[in-house]
């Protein structure tokens, strides 16, 4: 997932700054260029100590970031309640792009104490319009591509 504010919305003349979440590696940031696509700097989100941290502490570090440039001086190690939701609904999605059904419908069918065969798995990119689009909404987007939840009102690109 990515947030991306350019630099018209932050507090920096000549760049803009950019979230990105991978799954299994947690938070990081990006200062861009005037196109959002240029990057000068990226490093991991060091308060954001967690791969699934709760969405108000990423709310909370990326309004410093992009109303002061600074990185708050705190760490964040509570991992958010739904973040097993988060992870399932992510592995699903994998696995529907690659025409598998979802593994919680295998785990179900197979016998006690057998796991299916690992399959390889591939990543997605979502990406989220910040103008229009909450955190929240974006795990939602996330879940309803699996049917979990319904599918919210938003802009994705």
């Amino acid at each position: 997932m990515w947030l991306t504010w350019d630099a018209s919305r932050t507090s920096g003349r000549s760049s803009g700054i950019r979230l990105h979440w991978q799954e299994r590696r947690g938070w990081f940031y990006a200062l861009t260029g005037l196109n959002t696509r240029d990057v000068l700097f990226y490093a991991p989100l060091a308060p954001l100590r967690t791969v699934v941290p709760d969405p108000e502490h990423v709310a909370d570090v990326a309004d410093q970031l992009v109303r002061y440039r600074q990185i708050p001086d705190v760490e964040y190690r509570t991992e958010w309640e739904r973040g097993e939701e988060l992870r399932a609904a992510a592995r699903d999605f994998r696995r529907a792009v690659l025409g598998l059904p979802p593994l919680a419908a295998l785990e179900a069918a197979t016998e006690p104490g057998r796991r299916p065969n690992a399959v390889k798995e591939q990543g997605m990119r979502l990406t989220i319009d910040t103008l229009t689009d909450a955190y929240e909404q974006a795990l939602a987007v996330v879940e309803a591509a699996y049917g979990r939840n319904p599918m919210p009102r938003m802009a994705v690109h």
